[in-house]
Formats: structure tokens, sequence, C-alpha cells
């Protein structure tokens, strides 16, 4: 999971259709602003191709209680018992017939991204749920009365809705968490239909949870450790593997959904938040943006494709060294450029993390071409934890060398490396 490093998070829900990023306090927009009617979730999935996404997770529910899936249950209304429809749903829509989770899963699986849905728990305008619970305040214009008791069932059966009718699922987010009441009926139900999903916020539900890092601004802190469970930077000396997810947008001022007049962040602060993301041993979860019309802005879908390509062109392809040296400790490791030295402006570390991320201290030294002896090392970059992947963006700037060494300073098991090369970006 960690070694897909990029994925998307798609914002597309009746909070499209809204001025205001998503729905704040009792709003419940009206059904019939959900007309998406140029849909089309193959757009969506080309424009993951170009940022290079490897798995995407869609947004079925979001606070506002409208679901992006034809549910099919029934609940009891408060106080009369009268069983109704989930009719805040795609199926009472403009869109009514169409099964945007199952398009998502189809143009997905065409091009071999893995797929997930985001599902919070824990608010429901529509029921006047804030922090998984029903508030104790007049309903407003459009939201119906329930019983707490109701609402969890209805979490339930709809969780258990979109976990058996769409397949594998690769990731599972509970933004917000979830209650405490709801900890072990969850914990069963994961267990029970999608056992293998990595669940995000999911410590207690989940064997395989991952952390939020406690910024939606796509920066990582350094080091960024792969266990531990709280929403900062980890702890080597935590037992639970708990790798981070860096949730960010590609739209300024943290907005999540498409707006009419949002801005995109430029260029080269996304690629400061590739480095500062992947870079720091953190996944990078960009948002994804369609529009009213149900496609992705064509200025998105450039920008998206910008960041790909530059992540294509520095770090697609590594220049090769002539021999690549390894001590027999494993804490030695050195690229050889004899025959031609190359000039580098960076290096990138990744740590086969199978048994563990052991690594804990280590330095990146260069031998610079006019070096008048062999063993004269600069050193470039130190750092602490590597994990999936360390990008080292050397402050000394590019560099003429014949030799390169990453030596592995202080580990609490044998460092087994995956990877580490050179490369010169503009």
């Amino acid at each position: 999971w960690q070694a897909q490093e990029l994925g998307v998070l798609i914002h597309f829900n009746i909070a499209t259709y809204i001025d205001v990023d998503g729905c704040s306090g009792q709003m419940v927009p009206n059904i019939t602003l959900f007309n998406p009617y140029l849909l089309n979730t193959d757009n969506w999935v080309q424009t993951m191709t170009d940022y290079g996404a490897q798995y995407a997770v869609l947004v079925a529910k979001h606070a506002c209680g409208f679901h992006m899936a034809p549910t099919k249950i029934r609940f009891p209304l408060n106080p009369s018992g009268q069983l109704v429809p989930y009719t805040y749903s795609i199926d009472y829509s403009p869109m009514k017939g169409r099964d945007v989770l199952g398009e998502f899963i189809a143009s997905c699986e065409k091009k071999h991204i893995r797929t997930g849905f985001y599902y919070t728990v824990v608010s429901n305008n529509w029921f006047n749920v804030q922090s998984g619970y029903i508030q104790n305040t007049t309903l407003q214009p459009g939201q119906v009365n329930i019983t707490q008791e109701t609402y969890q069932n209805i979490v339930l059966q709809q969780l258990t809705e979109i976990w058996t009718k769409y397949g594998t699922l690769e990731e599972i987010w509970f933004d917000g968490g979830y209650t405490t009441e709801m900890e072990a009926p969850i914990t069963a139900l994961l267990a029970e239909l999608q056992s293998q999903a990595i669940a995000f916020n999911g410590y207690g539900v989940s064997p395989n949870p991952a952390r939020w890092i406690g910024t939606e601004m796509g920066v990582a802190p350094d080091p960024n450790w792969s266990t531990g469970v709280t929403n900062d930077g980890g702890d080597p000396d935590s037992s639970v593997f708990c790798p981070a997810e860096c949730d960010t947008t590609l739209q300024e001022h943290d907005r999540w959904f498409w707006g009419v007049n949002a801005t995109l962040r430029p260029l080269s602060e996304l690629i400061q938040v590739y480095h500062e993301t992947v870079g720091r041993n953190c996944i990078l979860m960009l948002d994804l943006t369609p529009d009213r019309t149900g496609l992705i802005p064509p200025s998105y879908a450039r920008r998206y494709k910008e960041l790909g390509d530059f992540i294509r062109s520095c770090y697609g392809t590594s220049i090769s060294p002539t021999e690549y040296i390894t001590h027999d400790d494993s804490d030695i490791h050195i690229l050889l450029f004899d025959s031609f030295p190359v000039t580098v402006d960076r290096s990138v570390i990744q740590e086969d993390q199978t048994q563990g991320q052991v690594i804990r201290a280590y330095t990146i030294d260069i031998q610079l071409v006019n070096a008048t002896h062999t063993d004269q090392w600069m050193t470039v970059a130190q750092g602490t934890s590597i994990g999936n992947k360390k990008i080292d963006v050397w402050s000394a700037g590019p560099q003429l060398i014949n030799a390169i060494r990453l030596n592995i300073t202080k580990s609490v098991d044998t460092p087994v490396i995956k990877a580490f090369t050179v490369h010169l970006c503009n």
C-alpha cells in the first residue's frame, strides 16, 4: 500500500452544487441540485492516470447526508415508527437510475487503479447528526427525525451495502473516526466483508490501519515514522505499524469540493507538497474535484498532469552508477561513477520494511570530482526516518561527483535498502 505513493480522494457529492465547501451546521441542500448531466467517470480516471495515481477513494456520503449509492435501506421515523426509504440519495435526484459508485469502479478497473470509499460515520445533516450523535436541536427544513439507535443501524446497513456490492476495496476512509458505541460493530463488519482493506483512521477497528498526518496542507513532519498511532510524525518506538496518509487539495485555501471561483495551487507549490509527503514517507492523497457537469475541468486536468509530468521526468529514471558497492553489514551503500562523473542534486532512499522500519539515522556523503583523496567525503544530507521513501534535495545544489555514499549510522536491526538512487531535476 505504501509503495503506491500517489492516490486521489474524489470529492463529488451534492456539496459540489453549493457555494460553501461542504455542508456546515444543519445545511441540507435541495436534492434537485444534483444534476451532473455530463458525468463520465472515464474522464476522472484519465486525469488520475495523467497524475500517476495508483488508487482512488470516492466520497460515497459526506456530511450533507446525500448518498451517492442507490441505497435500498428502509428505516423507522421518530416518533411514528413509519418505515420509509432513504430518499436523500442519488435514486431520488435528477440522476435516478445511475450508479456512480459502480461506474467509478468499472472505469478504474480498466486502468488497473485500485479503489475505495469514503463514508463519514460521524456526520449526517439530513438526520441532524454531528460528532456521531443526533443533536438536541430544532430540526431545520429538510431534516428528518430519527433515534440514535436508528441512525447507528442505518450506518451499518449502508456500510454493508457498499462493502459487499462493489468488490474488493483497497482502502476505506473513516473521516472523523467513529463513536465508542460503533467501534465493535464496525470492527466485526470490516473483518467479515473487507478484512484486507487499509482503514484510514482505522486504528481500533482494523489490523491494517493508516493514520492521518494531522494537517490538510500536504506536509509531513521530518522525521515521519511508519509506526505510531498519533496524528503526527509517528513514534519510532511504537509496536503498531500504522503508516501515514497526507491528504490535501489541488484548490487553494483548503477547498475540497469544486468551487465556482476557486483558484488552483501553483505547480511549484504542488512539487513542494510531493517532496514533503512522498519524500517524507507519507502517501500523497490529492483531492480530485469534478465540477457540476460531472467532469474534471480542463484547467484542473492540466495541473494534475503537470505534477505527474514533473514526478515522471525527475524520478521516473535514475542515473545509473558504474558500480554499486554494499558492505557486508548493510550499513554502507556506495554508488561509483568512475568512468563518467555525473552532476546530481538529490538522492532517494527506500527501505525494505517487510520486517519493520529499522533505520534510525543516516548520512548522504559525496565524493567530488576534484577530491584529493579517495576517502575524502562531503556530507550533503542527513536524517533519521527513511521508510518507504526519503527524498533529500541537497541545499548545496547540483554537485559534480564520482561517488556517493549512504551511511546508516543507527538502526535497531539489520537494515535492508530497497533502492538508493541519485537524480538531477530542473
